[in-house]
This record gives structure tokens, sequence and C-alpha cells, in this order.
């Protein structure tokens, strides 16, 4: 897939991330599978057992048991949450540069490297997601101190809307630096730093590049949601049967996770090629090193083609 390395817009990244996807998708579909078990089994744990006061020892374990299970596919969640992301994009890199990849090879590249992943998106978090923290604060404050009213609501809702719109302008700085430290294997502040520098310029296609992916699995998660919801008026045992809907709610996302979420962090992945391309010169790069030329070189050419390149629209 040389031809890749060439800037595209984002019609031609969304359809060279489905050629990505096809060219290796039982790779791809178990790594989002193995994410999506892990929460599939952490919204069923999270339904406990009620708790009998008369002092059953067989419902008292059953509680603690409940519990315990809860917690450890929670740890499982947060686990697989850092390192499968950072797997999906090494294994897009893989692909789009025609190099041969395997799931062992990507999984087992990142599971020693958690805590790097986990403090990324800690990091990216903080960096993009203060103005939305800032509203929540308020929010909270103002619904704590006033009572609450069809007034208030609509204050608090423009409140949060306020916070989440200039998040999601930070947060096309920073999207670039899970594919950067999955790539290049930089530390976590280095890597925010890589996405803070290649996105200029290109943020508003990073942009779309997030959101698009987003909305069908958005449209399955809410309408299957909502469905559940309707249905609980008309079919009683599942209004009263909590394990049953935890059920419905762990595998629509099992299912999300092994189709969007695969292809999310594939395009994110061809973004950051992008914009390599665009303001590196990657592609010229990649072409002398193939031909067998010396590295200086194709720095120079790498050098030469960033001088020429123009520039772009900016998001934030």
């Amino acid at each position: 897939m040389t031809e890749s390395l060439r800037p595209m817009n984002l019609g031609g990244i969304l359809d060279r991330g489905v050629q990505v996807f096809r060219a290796r998708y039982i790779v791809f579909f178990e790594l989002g599978f193995i994410q999506g078990l892990a929460a599939f089994a952490y919204r069923v744990a999270s339904v406990h057992p009620k708790p009998i006061t008369s002092g059953d020892a067989t419902n008292a374990g059953l509680v603690f048991l409940s519990y315990t299970a809860s917690f450890v596919t929670w740890l499982a969640t947060v686990f697989l949450g850092a390192v499968v992301p950072a797997a999906i994009c090494f294994a897009a890199s893989k692909v789009n540069l025609s190099e041969p990849v395997t799931i062992q090879g990507a999984f087992r590249a990142f599971t020693s490297k958690f805590w790097r992943l986990f403090g990324l998106s800690i990091l990216q978090g903080i960096f993009a997601g203060w103005p939305l923290i800032i509203a929540g604060i308020s929010v909270a404050v103002i619904w704590a101190a006033a009572p609450s009213s069809r007034g208030d609501w609509v204050i608090l809702a423009v409140i949060f809307i306020l916070g989440g719109v200039p998040s999601v302008a930070l947060y096309t700085r920073y999207a670039l630096a899970y594919p950067a430290t999955a790539i290049e294997g930089v530390t976590a502040q280095v890597a925010i730093d890589r996405s803070v520098s290649l996105s200029e310029g290109g943020r508003w296609r990073i942009f779309w590049g997030i959101v698009v992916p987003l909305v069908p699995s958005l449209f399955l998660t809410v309408g299957l949601v909502g469905l559940v919801g309707s249905l609980k008026s008309g079919i009683a045992f599942l209004f009263n049967d909590p394990l049953l809907v935890a059920g419905i709610d762990g595998i629509v996302a099992l299912i999300a996770a092994v189709v969007f979420t695969p292809y999310s962090y594939i395009v994110l992945t061809l973004l950051y090629y992008d914009q390599r391309v665009r303001k590196e010169g990657f592609d010229i790069e990649r072409m002398m090193q193939a031909a067998g030329l010396d590295e200086s070189l194709a720095m120079v050419a790498g050098d030469n083609a960033i001088r020429a390149g123009g520039t772009g629209e900016s998001l934030a």
C-alpha cells in the first residue's frame, strides 16, 4: 500500500481506512473483540445480588464474589483500554506500509508499556478536557446551590456545552499522540508534543476524521439503548431482570468495539501518516530508503519537502 503515502483528503483517508481494515480484518476484529469482551464482562459483573440482612453466608459469599468480579473486570477494561488502541495503531501502520503483522505481535508490543499508555490517556484527558472539567464543576456547584427547575436545566446544559466545544477543539491537538507513541515508541510527553506539532494545519481534517467513524457507533449504541428502554415498559421480564439488560448493553458495546473501535484508530493512524507526509516529507523519505539511498539524504529531502509545503487550516 505504498500509494497511501501521499497527501489525501478526508474522503481518501476514510476509504484507505476501509482498505486497511479489510486487508487484515481478522487481526483488527480480534483486537476489538478483546477490548469489547472486557467491557461486556464488566457490565455483567456490575450487576450485584441484593445482600440479605439475615446473615446468610451463601448470599454474603455471592455478594463478595460479585464485587470482586466487578473490580477485576474493571481493571481489565482499564488495561485493555490503554493497550488495545496502541496495538490497533501499530497494526494499522504495518498494513499501511505493506509490512507483515500478527495479533500476537501487535498486542505483545504494548503489554509491557501499559503505564506509558495509561499516562498518555491521562495527559490527553487533562490537556483536552480541562474546559469540560471546569464546566462540570461549575454545573455541580450551581446544581447544589440552587433548587432544580426547568430553567436550571437549560442553563446547566449551556454551561456544559460551552465547556465541551473548546475541549473538542483541544482534542484535535492531541489526538495523534496515540499513533505517535505506538509507531515511534516515544514517551507520553514526547507523543503529546509530536501530536501538537503534526496536527498544525490539519485540525479540521483530524476533527472530521474522528467524528465520521464515531457517528455510526453512536447511532448503534443510542438506538439499541432506546429500544431496550422502550421495551421495558411493555415486557416485564426486561424491567425486572437487570442482568439481562446489562447483557444487552454489553453486547452493544461488544459490537461497537469489534467494528468501530478498530476503524476509528485505523483512520487516526492514517491521519498521523498524512500529516507526516505533508509536514515532514515522509513519503520521500520512504522512497529514498527503499532505493537504498543514504539516510542523511532522505532527511534532507524531507526537510526540503517541509519548506516547500504550504500551510493548512486550523481548528484550535
